[in-house]
C-alpha cells in the first residue's frame, strides 16, 4: 500500500495526474455500476452546448446531476462522504482535501455514447477532480483524457486555443474500475471526442483545498450543464 502511494504521489507531482488502478473492490464497483445504469436509464438529461467560460468549447454528451444520483445510488454519495478515501487522497497530494462547499458540483456522472460526443477543454472551478471509470471504449474510438498540465486559468482571456497549440497535450486512457486524479483547477483539461458509437461512463467527484473555500468561485459552467440541480439548491 506504501508503495503504490508513493508511485501515485510521484505522478501527482510529476504530471497533476494519478491513475488509482483498482479504485474500489469489484463487488462495490458492480453495485455501482448497477445502480448509475438503471439511473442514465431514467434520468439522463442530454447535453448540446458550448461553455463560455471556457472559450466557447463544446459539451456533447448525456448526464446526471448530483441530487440523482443521491436519491438513486449508495455507492456515489457515501464514497463522497467517506472520510477514509479523503485521507486517502490527501496522502497523494500531501495537503487538505475537504468536500467542495457548492452542493451541485459534489459528483456527477456523464456519459458519452455517440460519435462526436465530446467533454470539451476546460477547467474545473475547484482543486480536484477524481474520475471513477465504469466504461471506456477503446483508445482509437475516443474517451480518453487530455490535459496541459500547469496551464493556470486565466478567467478574464482563457486563449483555449492557444495553450493548446502550444502543449504539450498529454494523453491517458484510464481503465475499467480505475479512477484518475486530476488538479483540474490548473491543467486544462478534455475528453477526447468519440469517433463512432460507443460507451464512456464516469462519475466525477470534485474536492477542494482550504483557500477554495475563501475565494470567491464562478459556478456559471455548472449552472449551463446542471441547470436543474442549481435551481433545486440555489432557486
Amino acid at each position: 500500500m506504501q508503495s503504490q502511494i508513493l508511485d501515485l504521489r510521484h505522478s501527482y507531482q510529476e504530471t497533476d495526474f494519478a491513475e488509482i488502478v483498482g479504485f474500489t473492490p469489484p463487488w462495490v464497483f458492480d453495485t455501482a455500476l448497477d445502480e448509475v445504469e438503471e439511473i442514465f436509464n431514467r434520468q439522463a438529461k442530454r447535453r448540446d452546448i458550448v461553455v463560455a467560460q471556457s472559450d466557447y468549447t463544446p459539451r456533447r454528451y448525456s448526464n446526471l446531476d448530483r441530487d440523482a444520483l443521491a436519491a438513486g445510488s449508495t455507492v456515489v454519495p457515501e464514497l463522497f462522504d467517506s472520510r477514509g478515501l479523503r485521507s486517502y487522497l490527501e496522502q497523494i497530494v500531501d495537503e487538505t482535501v475537504l468536500p467542495v462547499p457548492y452542493t451541485p458540483e459534489e459528483y456527477i456522472a456523464a456519459r458519452l455514447h455517440k460519435a462526436g460526443d465530446v467533454h470539451g477543454w476546460h477547467w474545473d472551478d475547484y482543486t480536484w477532480a477524481l474520475v471513477w471509470i465504469f466504461k471506456i471504449p477503446d483508445e482509437t474510438v475516443g474517451g480518453s483524457v487530455d490535459f496541459i498540465e500547469r496551464a493556470p486559468w486565466d478567467r478574464e482571456n482563457p486563449q483555449v486555443d492557444e495553450l493548446v497549440a502550444k502543449g504539450p497535450v498529454v494523453r491517458r486512457h484510464p481503465g475499467v474500475g480505475n479512477a484518475y486524479l486530476l488538479k483540474a483547477d490548473t491543467a486544462l483539461h478534455r475528453v477526447a471526442p468519440l469517433s463512432e458509437d460507443a460507451e464512456r461512463m464516469i462519475v466525477c467527484y470534485t474536492f477542494a483545498t482550504e483557500s477554495d473555500l475563501t475565494r470567491p468561485v464562478d459556478h456559471s459552467s455548472m449552472e449551463d450543464l446542471y441547470p436543474e440541480a442549481h435551481e433545486r439548491h440555489f432557486g
